[in-house]
């Protein structure tokens, strides 16, 4: 097991340049299925939305359009790399309703009973405490608030093949990163437990997973994070040099074979409700 620490504002993934053109990228991929969750979960102009988790602010920037003048967005996330990138963006796409939060979840002053409704995209498979963040949200929304999940149920469904050992201990070093941080790589399976113990009326819930191959789009949304994951997980102690070497012609083969065949890894889509004070 790896001795491996984070600082404060660090991520598992990082937070450099790297990264933020990669979540960028990644946005662009599910933009369609961020959009859809929203609509299924009734946003609209002038409400009041907060990001949790939300990083260099691909989604705050939709969702700061979507609300409107009239709405607002609160974006909360620890790397001040992340919030500085996700200022700058938002100056430049001309958005104004957005406001941050810079904090670990952890730490996060919840204000109270200001939000319509909560978004959460991959970022409480990282966070050691999920039911002290959901009580925090608990706190944020107003009755009668919606609060929207996207986040990992079965990351073993991740798969290229033909596939090779050192695939299998790829995906194994990032399940133990992961989980030695605190994290939960398919923290889906226990929200909607988390989510009726807060007294929340559960909603849908919606599965995604994908099939690529080389050339198509959602294949180029895995792939600029795993060539740049095994020098991470490296770092932090998780992987094998020799591995990530191994890896690295594993990914090249792969890419260059027009049969390879991806799956993504499953994520679930929920949707629930707090309790109408009126109810």
């Amino acid at each position: 097991m790896s001795n491996a620490r984070l600082e404060e504002d660090d991520y598992i993934i990082g937070t450099d340049a790297v990264e933020i053109a990669r979540l960028g990228q990644q946005h662009a991929i599910w933009r369609e299925t961020a959009l859809a969750g929203w609509r299924r979960a009734g946003l609209r102009p002038g409400m009041t939305v907060m990001d949790v988790g939300a990083g260099p602010g691909y989604a705050a920037f939709d969702l700061a359009r979507l609300v409107g003048p009239g709405g607002r967005v609160i974006a909360v996330d620890q790397a001040p790399a992340f919030l500085a990138a996700l200022r700058d963006g938002a100056r430049q796409r001309g958005l104004s309703n957005i406001e941050t939060i810079e904090s670990d979840l952890a730490d996060v002053d919840w204000p109270e009973a200001v939000c319509d409704a909560v978004w959460s995209r991959w970022c409480l498979s990282f966070v050691p405490n999920v039911p002290g963040v959901i009580a925090g949200i608990d706190r944020a929304l107003k009755p009668g608030g919606t609060f929207i999940a996207q986040e990992y149920v079965d990351y073993r469904s991740f798969r290229i093949e033909p596939c090779e050992p050192v695939f299998e201990r790829f995906i194994e070093a990032v399940r133990q990163s992961w989980l030695h941080f605190g994290g939960d790589p398919e923290i889906a399976r226990r929200l909607p437990a988390i989510l009726s113990n807060q007294g929340w009326e559960l909603g849908p819930m919606t599965p995604v997973i994908h099939a690529a191959r080389p050339g198509d789009w959602i294949w180029s949304w895995p792939i600029a994070w795993l060539e740049q994951a095994p020098d991470r997980l490296v770092e932090l102690g998780f992987l094998a040099p020799d591995d990530a070497e191994a890896f690295r012609l594993f990914l090249h083969a792969r890419q260059q074979d027009p049969v390879s065949l991806m799956t993504t890894p499953m994520v679930l889509e929920l949707i629930a409700h707090k309790p109408d004070a009126r109810g």
